[in-house]
């Protein structure tokens, strides 16, 4: 945990009107002010870890709705993975690209008209034009 506060506080150093996510496992933590602010505005519910050390977090399951919540109330974000700050937009359009090769991986080849496939096809496209 010292790590990520070290980071967090260079962040905040660098930024302290952003919201900094830490993917950390399966879950995004979020600490000391930051959390207190999501603490309040989205009603994450706040651990203590000691002095001067709060988190709060959630699944990285749940980041669409958690991007989706953090926006509404205006809180500019960033999320941090491997040290490295990535654009919220890459991991929407990761989602959006395995919700993509799961519906490639569902389809049933024997149970499937060309009509269908063209469509499914041209579906696919329209999605990855999005993305790309």
């Amino acid at each position: 945990m010292s790590k990520l506060l070290k980071q967090y506080e260079e962040l905040k150093k660098q930024d302290s009107n952003t919201i900094y996510l830490f993917h950390v496992g399966i879950f995004y933590n979020i600490l000391n002010e930051d959390a207190k602010i999501v603490n309040e505005k989205l009603g994450l519910k706040i651990t203590d870890l000691g002095p001067q050390i709060y988190k709060c977090g959630f699944p990285i399951s749940q980041i669409e709705k958690y991007s989706s919540l953090l926006k509404k109330n205006n809180l500019k974000y960033k999320i941090i993975d491997n040290s490295q700050i990535k654009n919220t937009n890459d991991y929407l359009n990761n989602i959006e690209i395995k919700k993509i090769l799961k519906s490639i991986i569902e389809i049933d080849f024997n149970n499937i008209t060309f009509q269908q496939s063209f469509n499914l096809l041209l579906n696919i496209q329209k999605k990855l034009k999005n993305i790309l």
